[in-house]
């Protein structure tokens, strides 16, 4: 391996080092590359870099942004969908913070979307390449990888100038417990490290593939190899969605009457009261605040049955999942007094349109996420006969994909919240799925030097029409479930019988079910 010294930093291109860092760059050149103690980072430093006489790569102007990603940068101005993840990585040696730093700098060289930034032209809002590449990325001296994650929702992005991203890292002390035990005993050094992408560029599909490629040069770093910064995949306009609900408008435009049932529909969707609401009522908290509950790894072998289970049903594994949801959500409404013969559970999904692109040949990075509505008439006595359900549950879910349904919901809801401009933001779905588990998405985080132990997304909903996520993610060997709800929904000790629900369900199916 190869001593990678400070000069040799700016050499090639990177920024001046300040004499803190050139002492930790020093200290990794002795202990033989880029490895260094962790305990010099007691301190928060916050620092940007750019490198002169670079731009990013692309033209200036890409395009013009559209209603859609104009709402979507109003909702993260409030508050509404500033979504951050995060990830606990384990190395076998101590690795500096500025070696986090320098793969970031590779990172946003290979991934469109974190070159960008959205000023104004014209008076038009557009997606366009950054002056100068800058990265927003500080050491902070201590919290849990949940803190870390909260971390990079604090502060609002410069859209103008960018970056319209940010990354946190904290060196772990020796102490701090370990999701994977196993993956701590033979790689025992631990960082929590977090990244907050703004949701008008990147959606869930593009931060997952984001941190495959992170992963991967981190790793590449680590071994001494050589980086290759070719950019990876794409970063693509939303025209086509545009040109598919455009063409759903002026078709319905022209049965003026099937039009107005739907949008009658939609209306009375947003008067909507959720079963827990139905069943607890509000919770008196004046200061509503967003409550995470520890993330749950799933039994590996039980999943295993519980995937096979769904192959056998031809459903989708998502599918299944969604059934194990509504079913625990019917057993904790029941067992507080809410006795009916079904219950009718309307969920919120986020859903890739990339779906419905063409000549897609590479990833596809940008805001490509919609939110599809899935409404099931569920039996009060669904574990008798849960996979019935499931392939019913499925059949539903992609046939309402499959017809572009998503899109048209959209299209529907923006005008229908068009013709109520005072509405009051309220609960009104039972709760919300993010599933990041997909055969088209790998696990990440399995590399030579590093070892992925942990997991964590969050997004504030106390300001949100659903106030309770359930978030389901591929993990290496492994799935991840992570629930977080709004303290102003739901209660912490309801919201943990619910989990205790998802789970015992989950396990109960796996064992017993066909």
């Amino acid at each position: 391996m190869l001593a990678f010294s400070a000069e040799m930093a700016v050499q090639a291109g990177y920024r001046a080092l300040p004499q803190w860092s050139r002492d930790c760059w020093a200290a990794a050149a002795v202990s033989g590359l880029r490895w260094a103690a962790p305990a010099f980072w007691s301190q928060q430093h916050s620092r940007w870099y750019s490198i002169p006489g670079q731009r990013c790569s692309g033209s200036k102007w890409r395009y013009e942004v559209d209603n859609v990603v104009k709402l979507m940068v109003h909702r993260v101005e409030i508050g509404y969908y500033n979504i951050a993840t995060g990830v606990t990585l384990n190395t076998a040696r101590p690795v500096t913070p500025d070696l986090f730093e320098e793969a970031l700098m590779h990172l946003q060289k290979k991934v469109e979307f974190l070159q960008v930034c959205l000023p104004e032209r014209d008076g038009r809002m557009w997606v366009a390449d950054m002056d100068m590449p800058k990265i927003d990325f500080q050491v902070l001296k201590d919290g849990s990888l949940l803190d870390v994650v909260k971390s990079t929702t604090k502060g609002a992005f410069n859209l103008a100038e960018g970056p319209l991203w940010c990354a946190r890292l904290v060196v772990c002390p020796p102490e701090e417990p370990c999701k994977l035990p196993q993956v701590k005993d033979a790689f025992p050094h631990q960082y929590h490290f977090a990244v907050h992408c703004h949701h008008a560029t990147s959606d869930s599909r593009s931060a997952i593939n984001m941190y495959q490629v992170f992963s991967t040069l981190l790793d590449n770093l680590l071994d001494g190899a050589q980086v290759d910064e070719k950019p990876i995949g794409e970063l693509r306009d939303r025209n086509e969605d545009r040109a598919i609900e455009a063409k759903m408008k002026e078709t319905l435009e022209k049965d003026p009457q099937k039009l107005k049932v739907l949008l009658e529909e939609v209306s009375k969707r947003k008067t909507r009261v959720p079963l827990i609401t139905e069943a607890f009522g509000e919770p008196q908290e004046p200061y509503p605040d967003t409550i995470s509950l520890p993330t749950e790894v799933l039994d590996y072998e039980l999943l295993q049955v519980f995937i096979a289970k769904c192959k056998a049903h031809k459903v989708t594994v998502n599918s299944g999942f969604g059934g194990v949801l509504n079913a625990a959500l019917v057993e904790l409404v029941r067992e507080a007094g809410m006795v009916q013969d079904s219950y009718v559970i309307s969920s919120c999904h986020s859903v890739d349109t990339r779906r419905y692109m063409n000549d897609v040949k590479s990833l596809v990075w940008g805001y490509h996420a919609c939110n599809m509505v899935h409404t099931m008439e569920t039996p009060c006595n669904v574990r008798k006969s849960f996979w019935k359900y499931v392939v019913d549950y499925d059949s539903k879910f992609h046939s309402h994909l499959n017809m572009k349904g998503p899109l048209q919901d959209r299209m529907l809801d923006h005008m229908v919240l068009a013709t109520m401009p005072d509405r009051k933001q309220k609960v009104i779905y039972d709760f919300f799925i993010v599933s990041l588990h997909s055969p088209q998405i790998e696990s990440f985080g399995s590399g030579k030097h590093i070892q992925l132990s942990d997991f964590c997304s969050y997004s504030p909903l106390t300001k949100t029409d659903f106030g309770m996520v359930n978030a389901i993610v591929s993990f290496p060997d492994r799935v991840l479930f992570q629930p977080y709800m709004s303290s102003g929904f739901i209660t912490k000790e309801n919201a943990e019988k619910f989990v205790d629900k998802v789970i015992g369900m989950f396990y109960d199916i796996s064992k017993t079910m066909d």
